[in-house]
């Protein structure tokens, strides 16, 4: 892909969270990448398959020292720029997530929000992502899942279009404790209930619905945030 796909792409991605759906999903995804994540200043963090920079910004407000990583170059130059304002900070790397370019136990926190879909080999990227996590840190990866109108939506959308999502693969929390594994979940959460086709009074308001279905029904959530803490 070009870079002008890539700049489309953002201009494209940055827009959607305006709306009304946006704000919604933003939210509550925020809410839950966070709240697992739980940065700190001081903390030196990989934010892995950044994309734009979306949350290697928002570690950054958060405190942290953060590396970007990503396979994309276009990608890598939008994520810069959004996060200039950090100084050294911030930097960015080009990189495989399967073969990362660092030392084992080498961060605190190693993020990875929405990138896991388009891995070829899920488990090898997760269990490289695990390697280089300090003892007694942790590794918060999000995932958009499989079990939820907005996985139908969107596959049903690549037969009509083309999309970010046409060669995508949509997880479940059963298939995120398997790519782990020998390594235990310590937390999880699954959000985003309200379906994109929602009337949009549900969308403007949609706490009352939204936090029942976390509480009862979290694994069929739109976006899944797990947590993998290393032992001391």
């Amino acid at each position: 892909m070009n870079a002008n796909y890539f700049q489309e792409l953002a201009a494209k991605y940055d827009a959607w969270f305006a709306t009304p759906h946006g704000r919604y999903v933003h939210r509550f995804e925020r809410e839950a990448v966070l709240g697992l994540a739980a940065p700190a200043p001081g903390m030196n963090v990989a934010d892995i398959g950044c994309g734009t920079g979306i949350y290697t910004d928002e570690l950054l407000q958060a405190g942290a020292s953060v590396t970007g990583v990503d396979i994309s170059p276009e990608m890598l130059a939008i994520a810069a720029a959004r996060t200039a304002r950090h100084g050294d900070a911030v930097s960015f790397l080009q990189g495989d997530a399967a073969a990362l370019p660092f030392a084992a136990v080498s961060f605190d926190l190693v993020t990875s929000i929405t990138a896991m879909e388009f891995f070829a080999d899920p488990r090898a990227c997760l269990q490289d992502m695990y390697r280089i996590v300090r003892p007694g840190g942790r590794l918060v990866v999000a995932t958009l899942g499989s079990q939820s109108p907005w996985a139908w939506q969107r596959r049903l959308k690549t037969f009509f279009k083309k999309t970010v999502f046409r060669h995508a693969t949509f997880h479940s929390i059963q298939d995120m404790r398997a790519f782990f594994a020998p390594h235990p979940i310590t937390a999880w959460r699954g959000t985003i209930f309200v379906p994109p086709f929602a009337p949009a009074a549900l969308i403007r308001h949609p706490d009352p619905f939204e936090r029942w279905c976390q509480r009862n029904i979290p694994s069929f959530g739109a976006f899944l945030v797990v947590r993998v803490d290393k032992p001391e």
